[in-house]
């Protein structure tokens, strides 16, 4: 089960959430208010595949699909937001994330290498049946993240990786955007004072921020 912090991050309907995206080249929050919430709608014990002692291919990357190709954590319709943790098995095993599935977080220098120590999650951070904090992420229509294993020890010679996705379902409202203080406010739906001042804001994806997907563009064009 989720443990008292992660699940004190999960909002309640009528709440405010903010994510950071990127419009063009410019970092901006888009609110949506929470007019139902749904949980839990978990994905349970899905294997990654097989990772081969210190080798740097890994499980290679996953996007978290069904057998039709289908990705289980991006919603199918505008207007619903997945907010979830994951947990990992076996605990030794190192997770990496790219989101959008193409783009590398998580780095140091430059852009972080498999088994390098860096960027990973780990385990024993993120237990496979109480999920961390910090694994936490959120997905809309039109994005996903892509998810790689590796095996960092000698022993054994090979470990299936397994993740418990905790997933709740927001079905949304968009209120808008924050104002830029530029022209480009006025062609855009800006989010009233009072929705930007309840929201709890929560960056997509890395420090560079996911772009936002085309429905949400055209939501917030006047």
């Amino acid at each position: 089960m989720l443990p008292r912090e992660a699940y004190a991050r999960i909002l309640s309907e009528g709440q405010i959430l903010g994510l950071k995206m990127l419009v063009g080249s410019e970092k901006r929050i888009f609110h949506f208010r929470a007019d139902t919430v749904e949980g839990p709608n978990d994905l349970m014990n899905y294997s990654l595949g097989a990772a081969v002692q210190t080798n740097t291919a890994g499980t290679d990357w996953d996007e978290i699909i069904d057998s039709s190709g289908r990705y289980y954590l991006e919603p199918e319709y505008e207007k619903i937001i997945y907010h979830f943790f994951f947990g990992i098995s076996p605990a030794q095993t190192w997770i990496y994330r790219r989101y959008p599935s193409n783009k590398d977080i998580n780095s140091l220098l430059g852009t972080r290498t498999i088994g390098s120590g860096v960027g990973h999650i780990d385990g024993i951070k993120s237990p496979y049946r109480s999920p961390s904090p910090i694994s936490e992420m959120f997905t809309i229509k039109g994005l996903h993240p892509s998810f790689l294993g590796y095996a960092p020890y000698a022993e054994p010679a090979s470990i299936t990786v397994r993740l418990n996705f905790f997933v709740t379902r927001y079905d949304v409202t968009f209120l808008g955007v924050d104002p830029s203080g530029t022209d480009e406010d006025q062609k855009r739906l800006i989010a009233p004072q009072e929705a930007r001042d309840r929201a709890k804001v929560r960056t997509t994806g890395g420090h560079e921020l996911v772009p936002i997907p085309s429905w949400i563009e055209s939501s917030m064009r006047r």
